[in-house]
């Protein structure tokens, strides 16, 4: 009988010792550093895919990632075996995706435990769904169980607040981004073939600029003995290539939406006399013919294409985020240098700066159909780890990219942070990672690359020495990302899509003289107050005076 019990004992303690190990420090939330240990809900330790936790992430499926599943797909089989937690995956085609997440969440469908990925979802999408009870809330789960979650709302203290809803609660988490350029984009480069042939300097102030322009057109500095060349061009469905935006800083302040922020007072600058005093430049330099009429309507293969003319020397200056979205050689990319902002009659001088630009899109939510909501974000909460949104944007490290040997100078100027193996597998066909579905907090941005070689053309290098000589004239003048509830937040989407559209178009009309700045700006200020203006700036004053003023 003794030796019975006591074997019953030592079978006992055996289990206790087993349940122990697999309930020990490594089941808990992920590492900030994302290695080898970092799990995210009570699995097997062993790697048995029978003893896994399982989850179904619904996200959309990115055309060229060719498989999501494990033993396949690099960032599935890497994640399953830190994590231990298998992924079912809810594909959405990337076509329709945000459709069809409308159309689940407000009929109740089952969109499993996670939503992951660039729905498109905004403040009043998150708002709606979350007074309904389609999605959950977020706040006490991340206090319970997600470290890095809490790490990062620490450090960026606007993020948390633009997820924030009316009610309190946060229904969705945002990608936090890392590109410091993108952030600076609205530039200006000029020929530097051309100023030096025609002995002059680089443009200060905007009449500088003008006579420049002027001897580009008149004095042939391509030498082919024609008058073919070009002052200005650009395109307005490039990446910030619109002709009036650097320009035009050398007359107000303005964001992306062209509103701005000062003295705690919320502005559209689209609207203001120092507008229309821009407008009267940009419509000179038209009438002069230093403008190209092209510039309104091309599409970036069609101001390439003009850029490239008699072998990239026809073009004198372009607008543009960068080099690479105006000329398609790497020789005439290197031709074309940075214009610093240029001071106006009046010598107001400022340069564009998102200054929330690092708050990105929603990259999570927690569906009501969710089966165990501690494993959804301790399994979220693995995202936030450097290894995780490394691999989600770049893919396998030692195959498609690799830390580099210490010392390494980045195109910032710090130490790099990593550098493409063969060429950036993004835009490519790949089973490496999910194309950035999982990417919620960038530790670094894209000019923590080596830098390249002297005498190459190195964009990352470009752009950020670009974007810090612009840091010198920014001010913090950006409208925050409110956070509005439903019946607020469809007014607002509607009044600023209504005005965006309308003051654009009369941008170019006024630029080009389809509209008289003299005699039509009082109609245009008139139709601005009818499309609801006044309005679209109270919601968003309302809004600043309650959760921002004196707090960013």
């Amino acid at each position: 009988m003794r030796k019975r019990v006591c074997g019953l004992w030592i079978v006992l303690l055996a289990v206790m010792m087993a349940v122990s190990a697999c309930s020990g420090s490594k089941s808990g939330s992920s590492t900030q550093n994302g290695g080898e240990g970092g799990t995210a809900a009570e699995g097997s330790k062993d790697g048995g895919s029978d003893q896994l936790a399982t989850l179904t992430v619904t996200t959309p499926r990115w055309p060229n990632t060719l498989s999501y599943e494990y033993g396949q797909n690099d960032l599935t089989t890497w994640e399953q075996d830190q994590t231990h937690v298998k992924i079912k995956w809810n594909l959405y085609p990337d076509a329709d995706k945000i459709q069809k997440l409308n159309l689940e969440l407000s009929s109740g469908g089952d969109l499993g435990d996670v939503i992951m990925g660039d729905f498109g979802a905004d403040n009043s999408f998150l708002a709606t769904y979350g007074s309904q009870d389609a999605l959950i809330p977020l706040e006490d789960l991340i206090d319970k169980y997600a470290p890095n979650i809490k790490e990062q709302f620490e450090q960026y203290p606007d993020l948390k607040k633009s997820v924030t809803a009316p009610d309190g609660h946060i229904y969705g988490l945002r990608e936090l981004g890392v590109c410091y350029n993108c952030d600076r984009a609205m530039r200006f480069w000029i020929n530097s073939d051309f100023l030096k042939k025609l002995n002059m300097k680089m443009p200060t102030t905007t009449d500088e600029l003008e006579q420049y322009l002027k001897a580009v057109k008149e004095k042939d500095p391509n030498g082919n003995g024609k008058a073919d060349e070009i002052g200005i061009t650009g395109s307005p469905k490039s990446w910030y290539a619109n002709i009036h935006q650097f320009i035009l800083h050398a007359f107000t302040y303005f964001d992306g939406d062209g509103l701005y922020v000062k003295n705690d007072k919320i502005v559209a600058a689209y609207a203001t006399p120092e507008w229309r005093d821009g407008l009267r430049y940009l419509n000179k330099l038209y009438k002069e013919g230093l403008i190209d009429p092209a510039a309104f309507t091309n599409d970036e293969n069609q101001m390439k294409q003009t850029v490239e003319l008699n072998n990239g020397e026809t073009v004198g200056a372009v607008a543009g985020g960068g080099q690479h979205v105006f000329a398609a050689n790497d020789a005439t990319r290197l031709r074309y240098q940075i214009v610093m902002p240029l001071k106006g009659p009046s010598g107001f001088q400022n340069a564009y700066r998102n200054d929330y630009g690092e708050i990105g899109s929603y990259k999570f939510m927690i569906p009501a159909s969710v089966k165990d909501k501690e494993a959804a974000i301790k399994w979220i909460d693995f995202q936030y780890t450097a290894d995780a949104n490394a691999r989600g944007r770049y893919g396998t490290p030692g195959v498609n990219w690799d830390k580099p040997k210490s010392g390494t100078v980045a195109a910032n100027g710090g130490e790099a942070q990593f550098e493409i193996i063969g060429s950036d597998i993004w835009q490519d066909p790949q089973k490496a990672h999910w194309h950035g579905a999982n990417s919620i907090w960038q530790r670094w941005g894209s000019d923590a690359r080596s830098k390249l070689p002297a005498g190459q053309f190195d964009l990352e290098t470009s752009l950020y020495d670009a974007a810090k000589g612009y840091d010198q004239y920014a001010e913090k003048v950006s409208v925050p990302k409110f956070f509005f509830d439903p019946d607020t937040a469809q007014q607002y989407n509607q009044l600023h899509q209504d005005l965006k559209k309308y003051y654009e178009a009369a941008t170019a009309d006024f630029i080009v003289g389809n509209r008289d700045i003299e005699k039509d700006w009082d109609t245009y200020l008139s139709e601005l107050k009818n499309i609801g203006l006044d309005q679209f700036l109270k919601i968003q004053q309302t809004e600043y005076d309650k959760n921002w003023k004196g707090k960013s």
